[in-house]
């Protein structure tokens, strides 16, 4: 209902809740000892990002790396077997269609390691920001008592951007699509649809790409804060789209070294914020490889991971 309604935030992890209580709830209705109790909560969480996402490695390192379940085969093989059922019947039952198309026209070279390396410290830069911006954001709805005063508060707030960034609609996977599946000026242009700034020409598409960036913790902060229900792992990828996409376009303006592609970048972005963002730099990198089929682009997301993270 929050999603549907244009609450700017994503499905994903209230899916990761429920697929751990589901969990819980079982473990506890067969009084299982503490450490069975945690390994079944691990293998919910799994299952639901390996279904939701159709990506089974993600959800076995996620569960390791964010949960801190323990690295031991006894561990990793339920974990997996949940994985890998989820994602069989996600298959069974969507079909094979993946949720962001990508299409690598521009292979990796070596040479692009320093734009790799920056772009990495920007998604840094941009998850600090994102996730103190969050937090303070909250904290001034959390300070509010009256149910009635947050959710006017929040609404006014999210219609207000909304207005000035369609974008922030919703999960924001249309836009990400078009970020992952551009390649001319026109594609970049249909970002803007619906808004003010549509057919200002190309220098207003940094001005937009930016203000989104700089918004979208506040469009997520106002749809939780006033009442809606909803998760930070898709304004993550959401964000991180928008800003490899941002740095790409920077970088090939001011033509600092070899031409780093902009649907290379929003891919690499992608991994960037969710690593930083989560502290999780190898389900970033499996994720977004899973999710778009561009497992030849490892090296660069690696890169750029590992330094979001590390910023």
């Amino acid at each position: 209902i929050t999603i549907g309604f244009g609450g700017s935030v994503g499905a994903e992890a209230p899916i990761v809740l429920t697929g751990s209580s589901i969990a819980s709830n079982l473990g506890q209705k067969f009084r299982m000892n503490n450490k069975t109790l945690m390994l079944l909560v691990g293998c919910g969480a799994a299952a639901a990002i390996a279904g939701i996402f159709k990506a089974p490695i993600a959800g076995l390192v996620f569960t390791i790396e964010v949960l801190m379940i323990d690295l031991t085969m006894a561990s990793i093989s339920p974990i997996l077997i949940a994985s890998v059922t989820a994602t069989c019947f996600t298959y069974v039952l969507v079909g094979e269609s993946k949720l962001f198309s990508f299409h690598m026209e521009h292979p990796w070279i070596v040479e692009r390691v320093p734009s790799n390396i920056l772009l990495g410290v920007f998604c840094g830069l941009v998850s600090l920001y994102f996730i103190r911006m969050m937090t303070a954001c909250e904290g001034v709805f959390g300070k509010m008592h009256s149910s009635y005063a947050k959710l006017l508060l929040g609404g006014v707030l999210l219609s207000l951007l909304i207005f000035l960034f369609p974008s922030l609609y919703g999960e924001g996977y249309s836009s990400i699509n078009i970020l992952l599946g551009g390649g001319t000026e026109a594609d970049w242009q249909r970002l803007m649809e619906n808004s003010m700034f549509y057919n200002c020409g190309s220098s207003t598409l940094l001005l937009y790409v930016a203000g989104v960036i700089l918004t979208k913790c506040f469009a997520t902060a106002s749809t939780n804060g006033g009442g809606g229900c909803g998760g930070t792992f898709a304004p993550s990828l959401f964000i991180g789209a928008f800003t490899g996409f941002f740095f790409a376009r920077i970088w090939n303006i001011y033509d600092v070294g070899p031409v780093f592609p902009e649907e290379n970048a929003a891919l690499l972005g992608m991994a960037g914020v969710m690593s930083g963002v989560m502290h999780a730099p190898l389900t970033g990198v499996f994720l977004i490889a899973e999710l778009t089929a561009g497992y030849d682009l490892f090296m660069p997301l690696m890169i750029v991971s590992v330094f979001a993270y590390l910023t």
